[in-house]
């Protein structure tokens, strides 16, 4: 799990690889073009390594542009003034972002990846001056990572395809391009990464490993790069209104009848995420990550992504103390107003999705065992506590958590409102008001596998999703109820089968609905939301504090005022402000 298994098992990973990743005006194109750089072996490894660290660092804006815009994650302003941020997080959740600030807060997607993209070029144009023996390293090594750069450059575009739809095909080193190309058509960017995603599918190794990803963990095979075109596939009718089910179900067939190696299911839903996970034969791709190392979604600062999961002074109820303070940024949206009532929506009103099936092992309190164990995904209603029993407590308050969003402070054990609007809003919270998901454990410091799961990227889960969906999409409801089921079949007790998995094997109707739901159960925060919603047809719908919107042009982001004006060339994208300028010469 810890980060130098990116590239090598051996590596000591030197500062070199650890620049900032949060100034994307630094001059990456140049940051390893010295003549006499190369010299060595690990050399070539740091800046390998390079792009697959800022590759681990961009989940965090992901996560964040995937997760807040979607139904199922709320930023609420708790006591009016934390996370208010000038009305920030209400606009991402109603979908009314700008030109001035993009779809999310840490760093606007566009150049974040392209920062990325640019480091595969500059490795790669520098790779093809040098020999193997200049490095003592054999030809098919050498090959293999410019194997690795070019996958990895495959998935940041497919990245930036999905977000942005009209964008630069980038594939030289030079710094100025992306400050001078124009924009590809969205068809000519799907056949570009589909067609550089099958080059690399012929050359990458399969998975040899017999537990999981190992001392490989981190890097490309062709399971990786199969799974990317899975996804391409699964969206291709938005991308480029031309679906590719078939296509889809081809391409997660080869993945799951073992063509690229030993993928299986694990045994609970739980282990895929733990911090032996480079042991699961679940993972497909993951970035590595270990504590005081590189483990984004771990880190108790602005860059976090599980850490804001948590709700405040969670770290005192897990038993941590080495991280700092919990400052939630994250919870689930809400199932009940403030009266009482259940909401009426289709969408959001997380729990009731899991309680709609009884006995799931998901849906219980979290609870750390000792010994690097764990039950349970949620902190459910009811008091805060620390690891000695005693309420804990925020801003004067007793902590008491609530599937509700208001103001109830002292009273939200009564669930009584007092003195202020009981209205439900996003800028109406306390530090009571919603639930949260841990999907990653916590487990207390000092506790075997403190904060070293390795962040799964890939999994077989959504091999095996997409395709059921691509089936159910083409008629073959009890193909498509099979395979879900397989997966289903964990997550309750057997003596529950009946009533919980889709029917012939169960009683439960599958449509296009319950698939929908049954995503969002799965792979509830794991970053990708905001596509199955745009598959579904239903971004622009209305749920918790967010109306029906009257088009669909917020499927795609908008390019920032920033973007436009670093390239006169880039065309705004549709229904968005756009800026004056004048034709380059």
């Amino acid at each position: 799990m810890k980060i130098n298994k990116i590239l090598t098992g051996s590596l000591i990973v030197a500062s070199v690889s650890f620049v900032s990743c949060t100034n994307l005006d630094e001059h990456v194109y140049d940051q390893v073009m010295s003549e006499n750089y190369y010299q060595h072996r690990d050399d070539v490894i740091r800046a390998v390594l390079r792009p697959f660290e800022h590759a681990f660092w961009s989940e965090t804006f992901k996560f964040e542009c995937e997760e807040s815009s979607g139904d199922q994650i709320i930023t609420p302003s708790r006591d009016f003034s934390d996370w208010y941020d000038a009305g920030r997080w209400e606009r991402y959740h109603s979908h009314a972002w700008t030109i001035d600030e993009g779809p999310c807060r840490i760093s606007e997607p566009w150049g974040g990846w392209y920062t990325g993209i640019g480091q595969c070029n500059s490795v790669i144009e520098d790779l093809k001056h040098l020999t193997a023996d200049q490095l003592g390293m054999s030809p098919e090594e050498l090959d293999y990572f410019r194997l690795q750069l070019r996958a990895l450059r495959a998935w940041y575009h497919y990245y930036l395809f999905d977000g942005y739809r009209n964008i630069i095909i980038y594939k030289s080193a030079g710094a100025e391009d992306v400050k001078s190309l124009s924009q590809a058509d969205p068809k000519e960017t799907f056949n570009w990464i589909e067609k550089e995603c099958l080059d690399c599918l012929d050359k990458l190794p399969s998975k040899t490993n017999g537990a999981g990803n190992g001392e490989r963990q981190g890097q490309f095979n062709k399971a990786a790069i199969a799974t990317l075109l899975v996804r391409l596939y699964l969206n291709a009718e938005k991308y480029i209104g031309i679906p590719h089910y078939q296509e889809c179900i081809a391409m997660a067939k080869r993945i799951t009848n073992g063509e690229f190696g030993n993928y299986k299911l694990d045994t609970t839903w739980d282990k895929v995420f733990d911090y032996n996970n480079d042991t699961s034969d679940e993972v497909i791709l993951a970035w590595p990550s270990s504590y005081g190392g590189s483990h984004w979604h771990y880190n108790g600062n602005w860059l976090t992504i599980y850490w804001r999961n948590l709700p405040v002074q969670g770290q005192l109820y897990l038993g941590i103390t080495d991280n700092g303070n919990t400052n939630p940024q994250y919870a689930l949206s809400p199932s009940y107003d403030n009266n009482g009532n259940l909401f009426t929506n289709q969408l959001g009103m997380v729990t009731q999705k899991f309680i709609k099936y009884p006995g799931d092992y998901r849906y219980k309190q979290y609870k750390n065992l000792g010994g690097g164990k764990r039950e349970g995904m949620f902190f459910l209603e009811g008091y805060l506590r620390d690891t000695k029993g005693r309420i804990l407590r925020a801003n004067n308050y007793d902590l008491y958590l609530l599937d509700r969003v208001g103001q109830y402070r002292n009273e939200a054990a009564t669930k009584t409102i007092t003195g202020v609007s009981s209205i439900s809003t996003l800028h109406n919270a306390d530090w009571n008001s919603g639930l949260y998901a841990v999907k990653y454990p916590m487990y207390s410091t000092g506790d075997i596998g403190h904060m070293e799961s390795d962040y799964v990227e890939m999994r077989l889960a959504e091999i095996i999703y997409s395709q059921a969906e691509c089936e159910l999409r083409l008629g073959n409801k009890n193909e498509a109820a099979r395979l879900l089921n397989s997966v289903r079949k964990r997550n309750y007790p057997q003596s529950y089968w009946p009533q919980v998995l889709y029917a012939p094997e169960g009683s439960v109707n599958l449509d296009m609905n319950e698939m929908l739901d049954e995503w969002g159960r799965e792979f509830l925060t794991e970053g990708r939301r905001r596509i199955d919603l745009i598959r579904f047809g239903h971004f622009q719908d209305a749920w918790w504090d967010k109306a029906t919107e009257t088009d669909s042009h917020t499927d795609i982001w908008p390019l920032t005022r920033t973007t436009l004006q670093s390239n006169l060339n880039l065309k705004q994208n549709p229904g968005y402000e756009d800026i004056q300028r004048t034709t380059n010469n």
